[in-house]
């Protein structure tokens, strides 16, 4: 009698494991507080988080030291935590430390507001994640910041200032004429001049500087440590350059010149953000009243 051969699981099975994965770059994310939420910085050296503005990675938040804490990448591509003497603290998933291994996923909390998220990602991860940051704080037709955005930084900015009595200078402008435009070319016409008009301001502003669609006619321009005089020099270098560049649509040549509007906080002159946005508006409607194509400040108008 034929022996009866046992069953055999017939699903193939590879016996090979699966190739490791290489170790994907280390990041970290910003999850809330008073950084711009969802900005990811790529950790590929030591850098020391806190409110120094010549930290790595700065973030202007009173509740965290000036040099709060260091993130240290190790040799086998882990990363470090090592608090720098905080007063607030430096805290691992909810657990204060002096100094530790991060895993993959770990929260870290800075002080009482300042959220980060530890992630490993590969490329294709991270440029997701910065797509989705993008996405959340360009404007999709210029690709300057959007008002959100602009909103946000501007009370850091300004808060900042504050504390450190520096100058923070706000410039509001605008394109001239630009409904009679879109009127007489049609609104890809002014489509074309607003983007054309972002690429050129990018191209002259310091990386320092944010420059924001502000409205659907207007743009904001936050300047860093400038004073009432450095203010109107750059936009009058800007109103120059705009005026001198060729917008040509569809084999047209367009005139696009622009206003502007300056405002700047000085030793406590404006309370609040929106009293420093209230007096560049004043000024930009000003520029407007007098001609268009120029620059007013409070050098320029008695009020």
């Amino acid at each position: 009698m034929r022996q009866r051969r046992p069953d055999v699981d017939r699903t193939t099975r590879s016996t090979v494991p699966p190739a490791p994965r290489a170790r994907r770059g280390a990041c970290v994310i910003v999850l809330g507080g008073r950084a711009a939420v969802g900005q990811v910085f790529k950790l590929t050296r030591t850098m020391v988080l806190g409110r120094a503005a010549d930290a790595d990675i700065p973030i202007d938040d009173d509740g965290l030291s000036r040099r709060h804490c260091e993130l240290r990448v190790l040799p086998d591509g882990d990363i470090q935590v090592v608090d720098l003497g905080s007063t607030n603290g430096t805290f691992r998933n909810g657990e204060r430390i002096k100094e530790c291994v991060l895993a993959d996923g770990d929260r870290l909390q800075l002080g009482p507001a300042t959220l980060l998220q530890l992630s490993y990602q590969d490329e294709l991860d991270e440029a997701w994640q910065r797509n989705v940051y993008e996405s959340a704080t360009r404007d999709a037709l210029t690709q300057a910041y959007n008002r959100k955005y602009f909103v946000d930084a501007f009370e850091r900015e300004f808060a900042y200032a504050r504390r450190h009595d520096a100058p923070l200078s706000l410039v509001l402008f605008e394109v001239d004429h630009l409904r009679q435009l879109t009127d007489a070319c049609g609104d890809r016409a002014g489509d074309f001049v607003m983007r054309r008009l972002a690429q050129t301001v990018t191209g002259t502003i310091r990386l320092e500087d944010t420059f924001a669609r502000y409205s659907h006619e207007e743009f904001a321009l936050l300047l860093r440590d400038t004073a009432p005089a450095g203010a109107v020099a750059l936009a009058e270098r800007l109103r120059r350059i705009v005026e001198a560049t060729q917008f040509v649509f569809e084999g047209h040549p367009l005139t696009v010149t622009i206003s502007v509007g300056i405002a700047t906080f000085i030793s406590g002159s404006h309370a609040t953000p929106e009293e420093l946005v209230g007096a560049a508006d004043r000024y930009l409607y000003h520029a407007k009243q007098r001609g268009r194509n120029r620059v007013e400040s409070a050098a320029t108008v008695e009020e």
